[in-house]
């Protein structure tokens, strides 16, 4: 595939994302739309059901469940030891981070998630999945100390907001280490598309389950539940939604099939910042000084964290060493746009957990 069409699959990633977040933060309002429950409950019901209809049409899209040597087994251990939990916490971490955007700006909440890449740090240091280094510690504090001054420099900071997308966080994380345990550690990696067809419908099942117990068991004021009114008033608008989530997660699993990591990093870097000013601009969100220059040091140490789990060996001196080495190519290297064969490194950050293989990347996260 040519770099032109990399390029295009990269802003198409970058717009639908975008676009996904923006939508969310639109429909989930007081006046339109504010329930997170059954809205993520159409998604994890739309995308199961076109998955299905695309693995009958076309296996090829799914490696995982049809390759003959990249295949995996789907057996009782897999779904109940693996997926379930999966779905379980990816349940919960939608319901919480969509629900934070009645009480929180768009671009408050961006800059919130990119601490993602601590709290995955530290709780894969305690399932033995991370080796302490003092260059990944560095790093750390600096992203830490960055996203305190995006926290410190809202002006309009809700604590009901804050809390329900800290604790979305703490499931997103968990649910990244978890799959890091039972699947990828045991040889089971999933490409997105197989990932979606596997854990959506568990999803939905878990959403279903909630929303039964919210409308007939026990409400919660913080998930209300929608009249029959509500459906039908917006139906449209929820169906293109459902329809925008799916299709990012068709181009998520195209852009990391034909990308490189590095690529896919970058992309994922310039769909942050792309959310942040569309919420500062389209939606008149205010960005202080202060959260401006933490922001900046978050996406500036993520990519420079990104790099040392790539090139791990280029970092062992330090941090400004390891940039100065890759800064200047050895002969015979290739762009770092285009997918690099036979290599695999594992790249947490921007809340997924994500690997390259030889057959490209493969991504064990499906954004909403």
């Amino acid at each position: 595939m040519g770099m032109s069409t990399i390029i295009g699959l990269g802003c198409l990633y970058i717009t639908l994302s975008g676009g996904m977040i923006a939508f969310n933060k639109y429909l989930i309002h007081k006046d339109r739309f504010p329930f997170a429950v059954p809205l993520v409950l159409m998604h994890a019901g739309f995308s199961s059901l076109c998955a299905l209809v695309l693995f009958l049409v076309k296996p090829s899209l799914f490696p995982s469940l049809t390759d003959t040597v990249a295949r995996i087994s789907v057996d009782k251990d897999l779904v109940l030891r693996g997926a379930l939990p999966i779905a379980v916490l990816f349940s919960v971490q939608l319901v919480l981070s969509n629900t934070a955007y009645l009480h929180s700006s768009m671009v408050f909440l961006q800059m919130m998630k990119e601490s993602n890449l601590i709290l995955v740090y530290f709780f894969s240091f305690m399932a033995a999945l991370e080796v302490f280094t003092w260059v990944r510690m560095k790093i750390i504090i600096v992203i830490m100390l960055a996203t305190t001054l995006t926290i410190q420099g809202e002006v309009h900071f809700n604590w009901t907001g804050f809390a329900l997308q800290g604790s979305g966080q703490l499931f997103e994380s968990l649910k990244i280490v978890l799959q890091a345990l039972l699947l990828s550690s045991a040889g089971r990696k999933l490409d997105v598309m197989s990932y979606v067809l596997l854990v959506m419908p568990l999803c939905f099942a878990v959403l279903g389950f909630l929303l039964f117990m919210l409308v007939f068991i026990h409400p919660l004021e913080h998930l209300k539940t929608p009249q029959w009114l509500d459906i039908v008033t917006w139906w449209p608008w929820l169906a293109a939604n459902a329809t925008l989530a799916f299709g990012l997660n068709i181009t998520i699993a195209l852009f990391m099939k034909h990308s490189s990591a590095v690529g896919f990093i970058l992309a994922g870097i310039t769909k942050d910042a792309v959310i942040v000013l569309v919420g500062a601009s389209a939606m008149n969100e205010h960005i202080s000084a202060v959260q401006a220059v933490g922001f900046f040091f978050q996406l500036s140490f993520i990519f420079v964290w990104s790099l040392v789990n790539i090139y791990p060996e280029k970092f062992a001196g330090g941090v400004l060493p390891g940039l100065f080495a890759l800064s200047e190519p050895a002969q015979g290297d290739k762009c770092l746009l285009v997918p690099e064969p036979c290599t695999e490194s594992t790249l947490v950050g921007y809340g997924a957990s994500r690997s390259r293989t030889d057959s490209g990347c493969s991504e064990k996260s499906i954004e909403y």
